[in-house]
């Protein structure tokens, strides 16, 4: 077969036979290991490219609207087969693309079988367009269901299990913030399916939860963060027993809630994101609960939770913003650090300057320094108040 010959089916070509082939792709690039399954059109299994431990992170899409890609949700790592076959390599796309072609055969084609096989190629290219269109239409019917959830959500948490859960389960009080912030919402019946990956056990109902809501940086809304409550025998409330208490409707890659402006000049709210004035700060945490611990502990920060770690370095900010706290969690697992490290190398790429926090004051983030100063404040209140009405400390 002559270098011409060899040159006839493009990157695109290639990449098009493999889809038509993903199963196989999938199954012989990314082994099945133990506690590998299929799930709602997805392979979960162990990501090939890393020192990957427990099936859970890594799934490659064989069926429905996002076939013939994979993501790995530990890292933020996302690709299509080619880059499935580059990453089981720890090769470049140059490499890959020849380990393709040997795997689809093409490695002595002739003429004619060149010719076949870009009609196939063809036919699989309109098949993933159809795909693709599927996938945009999906994600834009979710990002409507997102956000009708949340509109269907009550406004007010003040007196709401949200409420509570916050301020007995995470030391989170809103009479001291001032004001709720805006994102978050109450529903008292959240629909949930869940399948217990362990045991099999299937949870399905309803209950209350608590919602964000999730915005680009338009402000467009196009996720709801959900987290199921369940009040306990003593009457707190706490994340509910599930599976996955906490779960997101919608992609919400590239946004953020926005938890907190932070208090203008006159003590009042701040500047909305798209006035924020040049030299801003914004602090970027993982969940809610960290966030409004930030808004707790420095009122004047613009505060917005990224959900993910994986998603710290996507978060879309306006370019009046050239500073960036990342306030992560206390975890010094390699998946948590490299994707740490990738969120600073994106937003210092952006132009910005960027500062880590990590709790150092006992626990794993910040909500839990917050509630150790809480206790400490409280400890400290009730010895004054011992102190006042006379009576004496013991040893």
């Amino acid at each position: 077969m002559t270098a011409a010959n060899r040159q006839m089916l493009s990157v695109e070509d290639i990449k098009d036979l493999l889809h038509a082939r993903r199963a196989d792709v999938a199954y012989h690039y990314a082994p099945t290991a133990q506690g590998s399954y299929e799930d709602k059109g997805g392979y979960w299994t162990l990501n090939p490219g890393r020192p990957d431990r427990s099936v859970g992170s890594f799934v490659v899409w064989i069926d429905g609207p996002r076939a013939g890609r994979w993501n790995d949700y530990a890292t933020g790592q996302r690709g299509d087969l080619l880059d499935l076959i580059a990453l089981n390599l720890g090769s470049d796309l140059k490499t890959a693309f020849r380990e393709a072609r040997s795997f689809l055969g093409l490695q002595s084609d002739s003429p004619e079988d060149v010719a076949r096989r870009k009609a196939a190629a063809e036919r699989a290219r309109a098949r993933r367009a159809d795909a693709e269109r599927a996938a945009r239409v999906e994600r834009a019917k979710a990002q409507k269901r997102a956000f009708a959830l949340w509109l269907s959500g009550q406004e007010r948490i003040k007196g709401t299990p949200v409420e509570a859960y916050l301020r007995t389960a995470r030391a989170i009080n809103l009479d001291r913030l001032g004001h709720q912030p805006a994102a978050l919402r109450y529903h008292p019946e959240v629909y949930y399916n869940q399948t217990d990956p362990d045991t099999g056990e299937v949870f399905e109902g309803r209950g209350p939860a608590m919602l964000a809501l999730a915005t680009d940086l338009r402000g467009n809304p196009v996720s709801c963060h959900r987290t199921w409550l369940t009040i306990g025998p003593d009457g707190r409330w706490s994340k509910a027993p599930l599976p996955k208490p906490k779960m997101v409707l919608g992609d919400y890659k590239g946004a953020a809630i926005r938890i907190w402006r932070g208090l203008g000049p006159r003590g009042g709210k701040g500047k909305t994101l798209a006035e924020v004035e040049p030299g801003a700060r914004v602090y970027l945490t993982e969940g809610i609960e960290d966030a409004m611990s930030v808004a707790d502990l420095l009122p004047q920060a613009r505060v917005m939770a990224a959900i993910s770690i994986s998603n710290f370095g996507n978060v879309d900010l306006p370019p009046a913003v050239t500073e960036v706290v990342l306030v992560a969690d206390q975890d010094f697992g390699a998946q948590a650090k490299e994707a740490l490290d990738r969120a600073v190398q994106q937003h210092a790429r952006a132009g910005r300057t960027v500062r880590v926090w990590k709790n150092l004051h006992g626990g794993k983030d910040i909500n839990d320094a917050l509630q150790t100063a809480r206790r400490q404040t409280e400890g400290a209140e009730d010895a004054d108040a011992g102190s006042d009405d006379g009576s004496v400390a013991s040893d």
